[in-house]
This record gives C-alpha cells, structure tokens and sequence, in this order.
C-alpha cells in the first residue's frame, strides 16, 4: 500500500489553516504559535517555507516595516508568499501577542475588527496556497517518475538492461534521454543540462513559473559499493542547493540482481526519501536486473541496506574539508 505522505500532511496543514481563519483576535497568537511548532516539525513543509525565505533574502526587512504599520504589497505571488512567511515567522516568535494586529492595521479598514482579515488575506493565504501548491506539484511529479517506473520494469527491463550495460561511457546519458522522452511525452517542459556551479545534473525542468526540478539517474551494479550512491545523494543534494529548490531526485536503475532497501525518513507513493538541510532528496530504485531463475527458485534475498547515515556521510566530510580550507 503507497504510503500517501504528502495527501496526509496537506490535510494537517489545511486543518491548521482553518483554524487560524476561525480564530478570534484573543486566541490568534496562541494559534499561530502552534501554527509555527507544526511547520517546523514537518521536513517537507520547513524545507519549502526556509527556501522561500532563501530565494528573497530582502523582504525579511520588509516584513520588520508591516510590523510597524507600513503597509506593502508585490506584484508577484511567491514575494507575497514571502512576506506572508517572515510576518507569520515574527508574529509567531514574539512576545508581544499584538503583533499580528499591527500588521493587520498596517492595511487600514473602516473597523477595529477589519485587521483581523487583512493580516488573514494579506499573510496567512499567500503562504499557506503557496506552500500546499508546492506540495502537489512534488506529488504530481512523484506519480509520473513511478508509472515511469512501473513503465521500465514491466515493458522495457529488457531494452534499458542493455542500454545501461553497452557503453558504460554514455549508459547515465543515455538512460536519462529516455526519462526526458517519457517525462515530455507527459507534457513536462524541461531543459537538458544546464550548468550549475557544482556541474551537470541531468534534468533540470520548469514546472511552475520559476520554479525547477532537478533530477539525476545513476546506474547501480554488481560491483557497485554504497559509497557511490553517498556520492550521487551528495550530487543531487548540491544542486538542488545550487537551484535553491526544496526536492531533488535520484532515479536509480538498479543492474546488480540485488535488492537496494532505503532505510529512510519515509516514503511518498513507494518512493524513500531523506531530508538534509532543508532540502528533501527522494531515491526512485527501478530494476532491470536479469534473473536467471524465477523468483520461486532463487534462493535467499540479496540484499543491500542503505541508511540516512551511508548517505550523508559523504556530504558531512565534504562540508569538513571546506571549512578546513577556509
């Protein structure tokens, strides 16, 4: 049974936000409170919320200006989620319980009452839609890359079997040419390598606006040690910090004839998962192995665990040697 992660925790965070929406002006700050403890206890919704807050550095300063009865406004939606998010964030961590009703002032209105909406309208919808719109765009891909896997295992093993074991030169160029083929066949406008200042990832796609995905596909052997996809979660996690995007993913196609178990965070729609400084990193494994023997006569399960630590470990030694050549 799919785990479905992602439908569940939109659901918590659709629940929070009717709360908010019913709350009267003395129970606002205590909701809010509980509101923040929520979103930062959630791996997916934090990575989302702080790369927001990354990509518009300025506006955390802006947000300091409504809190003094300066009303602003953007003409984008995602500065106006923005500064939805750093209002929410200050309101939330102060002291002072008549925050969000000077924010809400800051808006004018013919009642006293009036500010209650207009921080509702102003913050608490902007970034609570932009944060469940992001959540469905990560779901919606999700669903293409699994019927992709469900595509290659039961059609294709045969054709990608030989495809990643030909020319082991092209074997990753090569079977990431037939995902950009099936992905644009799902109507998925993308661009194919882009460079980024840590190198190539093999897709980097236009989903909303200006926001992208970034996806690598790797070849997992016989011989194939787990330091290598270290080296490939190390890969993806980079440029997805490179792009400043929240996701990133590794299609891995698994040749070895052994069995790849993820021990991670958890899974969306079978897909594992691992959340790492606020970027969230999902391992698609699809397996085009050979089997000699039907499954009734192989034998004991061969099979390799890889854990959140076998993962990161490589990216915590690369962020050691950094720090030590600075």
């Amino acid at each position: 049974m799919q785990t479905e992660l992602v439908q569940s925790l939109r659901y918590k965070l659709q629940k929070r936000i009717r709360r908010l929406n019913t709350a009267t002006p003395n129970l606002l700050h205590l909701f809010l409170q509980q509101f923040w403890g929520f979103l930062e206890a959630q791996p997916l919704l934090s990575g989302v919320a702080g790369d927001l807050a990354r990509r518009h550095p300025l506006i955390e300063g802006e947000a300091e200006k409504v809190l003094k009865r300066k009303g602003l406004a953007f003409p984008r939606e995602e500065e106006s989620a923005a500064l939805g998010y750093f209002v929410l964030k200050k309101c939330a961590q102060s002291d002072d319980d008549r925050a969000a009703r000077e924010a809400g002032i800051a808006y004018g209105g013919g009642h006293l009452e009036d500010w209650l909406q207009n921080f509702r309208v102003m913050f608490l919808e902007p970034f609570s839609e932009y944060l469940d719109e992001q959540l469905d765009d990560q779901r919606l891909l999700l669903s293409l890359l699994v019927r992709y896997k469900h595509k290659c295992e039961w059609f294709r093993s045969e054709e990608l079997l030989r495809m990643a074991t030909a020319d082991s030169g092209r074997a990753e160029r090569n079977l990431a040419e037939h995902m950009y083929e099936y992905l644009y066949d799902q109507g998925l406008d993308f661009s194919v390598e882009p460079r980024s200042a840590s190198g190539k990832p093999d897709l980097v796609s236009a989903q909303t606006g200006d926001r992208r995905l970034v996806a690598d596909t790797k070849v997992f052997g016989e011989g194939t040690a787990k330091t290598y996809l270290a080296s490939a979660f190390n890969q993806v996690y980079t440029y997805a910090r490179d792009y400043n995007e929240p996701f990133g993913y590794i299609v891995l196609f698994n040749t070895s004839g052994r069995d790849v178990k993820f021990v991670l965070d958890a899974q969306e729609q079978s897909v594992s998962f691992h959340c790492h400084n606020g970027k969230t990193i999902f391992i698609m494994t699809i397996d085009v192995s050979r089997y000699a023997k039907t499954a009734s006569k192989r034998g004991p399960l061969a099979s390799l665990e890889v854990t959140a630590q076998d993962l990161v470990q490589l990216i915590q030694t690369e962020t050691t040697k950094e720090v030590e050549a600075s």
